[in-house]
C-alpha cells in the first residue's frame, strides 16, 4: 500500500510540476504580500497580522479546493479510475496520495505567500509584541494545522459527491466554519477556525481588529472561552482521523461510475 500511494505522489508531482499550474501557485503565493503592500501605502494596515491570516487563510482554502475535492473525479473524468483501481490498494492510494499532495501544496503555497508578507511589512506596525521571526514560526504551524484538517475534510467531500464536491465544500466552510463558529456554544467548538483561531490567539496574541487589544482578549475568553492548546490540538488531530477514515471506508465500499458506464 505505501508502494502505490508513492506512486501516486509521484504522478502527481508531475502532473503539477506544468507551467500553467506553477504560474497559478506563483499568482496565488504573490497576491497576499501585493495586497499587504497596497494597504501598507495607502496607511490603513492598522492590524497586519490579522490581514495576513486572512489573506494567507483564503488562498490555502482556495488551494485545497482545487486539489482535494476533484481526488475521485479527476480519476473518473480522466478515464483512469479502472486502471488505478485494478490495482491493489488503488483506492486507497488514490485517497492518501491525493490528500498528501493536497497538503503539502496547500501549506506550500500559503506559506510562501505568508513568508512574504513578513518581509514586506514593517516590525513596527505590528500589534504583536512577538519578532517577526516567531510570528513566522506559530503562523507556519497554523497553516500547516489548517491544511491537515481541511484536506481531510475535504477529500470527505470528494469521495462522498464527485461532480458538485467544490460547491458542497465552500457550502460546509461558510455554514460551519463561519457561521456555527461565530456562536458562543458547543455546536461552535464543531467548527475547526474556532480552535485554530484560538490556538493563533494563544500564541500571537490578539490579532483581531480592536482598539484595546487586552479588553479585546478578555471579552472574547468570556464570550467563547479558549481551552487548552492540547485540547485544541486534539480536537483537530481527530477530525482528521474521523474525516479519513470515513473517506477511506466510503471510496472502498463505493461503485463509482465512469464516464463509459453513464453513457450507456
Amino acid at each position: 500500500m505505501l508502494h502505490s500511494i508513492i506512486a501516486i505522489i509521484e504522478f502527481e508531482l508531475f502532473r503539477i510540476l506544468t507551467v500553467q499550474r506553477l504560474a497559478v501557485a506563483l499568482v496565488m503565493s504573490v497576491f497576499p504580500p501585493l495586497m499587504i503592500t497596497i494597504l501598507s501605502g495607502t496607511g490603513v494596515l492598522l492590524f497586519p497580522e490579522f490581514f495576513i491570516c486572512i489573506l494567507c487563510g483564503m488562498i490555502c482554502l482556495l488551494s485545497l479546493l482545487l486539489w482535494a475535492t476533484p481526488n475521485v473525479y479527476s480519476e473518473l473524468e480522466g478515464k483512469s479510475w479502472t486502471f488505478v483501481t485494478s490495482r491493489p490498494h488503488g483506492r486507497l492510494a488514490i485517497l492518501f496520495g491525493k490528500y498528501l499532495i493536497a497538503v503539502a501544496w496547500s501549506f506550500l503555497v500559503s506559506w510562501i505567500g505568508m513568508s512574504l508578507c513578513l518581509i514586506v511589512i514593517d516590525q513596527e506596525i505590528l500589534v504583536s509584541n512577538l519578532p517577526k521571526s516567531e510570528i513566522w514560526l506559530y503562523l507556519s504551524m497554523i497553516l500547516l494545522l489548517a491544511s491537515t484538517v481541511y484536506a481531510a475534510i475535504f477529500s470527505f467531500f470528494g469521495v462522498i459527491v464527485q461532480r458538485r464536491a467544490m460547491v458542497v465544500a465552500v457550502g460546509y466552510f461558510m455554514v460551519v466554519e463561519i457561521a456555527a463558529a461565530l456562536i458562543p456554544a458547543v455546536v461552535g467548538k464543531v467548527a475547526m477556525s474556532y480552535h485554530l483561531l484560538c490556538l493563533l490567539i494563544q500564541r500571537v496574541s490578539w490579532i483581531l481588529p480592536d482598539n484595546d487589544s487586552s479588553q479585546g482578549l478578555r471579552e472574547f475568553q468570556i464570550l467563547y472561552g479558549i481551552w487548552p492548546s492540547w485540547l485544541h490540538l486534539l480536537a483537530i488531530a481527530t477530525m482528521t482521523v474521523t474525516m479519513l477514515t470515513l473517506s477511506a471506508f466510503v471510496i472502498r465500499s463505493r461503485e463509482y461510475l465512469t464516464l463509459e458506464d453513464s453513457q450507456v
